[in-house]
C-alpha cells in the first residue's frame, strides 16, 4: 500500500456529538449575526423616512414661502387649507391640500396648465392662519378671513412618508415645519 491510502485509511471521521457541537456554535453566531444586521436595517428604515419626512416639508414650505412673498394680491381664503392669490406675474396660484396630497394649481400665463400638480405627498396637516395684524413682540396677531385684508399667512405643515406606515412604527417619523409670511406687495 502506499503511503497516502494507509494515512486514509487510519484518520476517522467526527462524532455524532461533535457535528451538533459545531452546528450549535454556528447557529448561535448566525442568529447574533441576523439580529446585528436587521438592527442596522431598520435603523437605516428609520432615518430614510426621516429625511424624506423632512425634505417634502423643506420644499413644500420654500415653494409656497418664494411665491406668496411676493404675492401682489390674496384673492380667496376658502378654508384653512386652500389659499388663492395672484403672483408678480398676474398668474393666479392656488396650494390646495386634497387628502395627503398638496397641490398646487396655477392659471393665467403662457405655461400655466391649470392642472393641480402636486408638490408633495404625505401631508399629515396644512393649517394656513391669515392675519390682518400681527404683533411679533407677543406673537400674537388679529385673523381675518377676507382676502383683501391679509398681510401675513402662518402656514404651518406637518410631512410624513409618502408610503403608508403603521403610526406605531419607529418608521412612522414626522416633520414640523411653520413660518410667518409677510406679503411684500400688499
Amino acid at each position: 500500500m502506499n503511503r497516502l491510502t494507509r494515512i486514509a485509511r487510519s484518520q476517522q471521521g467526527f462524532t455524532l456529538t461533535e457535528l451538533l457541537v459545531v452546528i450549535t456554535i454556528l447557529s448561535v453566531m448566525l442568529a447574533g449575526l441576523l439580529s446585528v444586521q436587521m438592527t442596522g436595517q431598520t435603523t437605516y428604515l428609520i432615518g430614510a423616512h426621516r429625511v424624506e419626512a423632512q425634505q417634502n416639508a423643506r420644499i413644500a414650505l420654500e415653494l409656497m414661502v418664494r411665491e406668496l412673498r411676493s404675492a401682489a394680491s390674496v384673492t380667496a381664503v376658502p378654508s384653512a387649507t386652500s389659499l388663492t392669490f395672484v403672483d408678480e406675474n398676474n398668474s393666479v396660484i392656488q396650494y390646495q391640500l386634497d387628502g395627503r396630497m398638496l397641490n398646487r394649481t396655477a392659471t393665467g400665463c403662457a405655461t400655466c396648465t391649470g392642472v393641480a400638480t402636486p408638490v408633495i405627498g404625505g401631508v399629515q396637516t396644512f393649517a394656513l392662519t391669515y392675519y390682518k395684524t400681527y404683533d411679533g413682540a407677543t406673537n400674537t396677531g388679529l385673523t381675518t378671513t377676507l382676502a383683501n385684508q391679509v398681510t401675513l399667512v402662518l402656514v404651518q405643515l406637518v410631512t410624513g412618508t409618502d408610503e403608508s406606515v403603521a403610526s406605531y412604527s419607529p418608521s412612522n417619523q414626522q416633520s414640523r415645519v411653520e413660518t410667518l409670511v409677510r406679503l411684500r406687495n400688499m
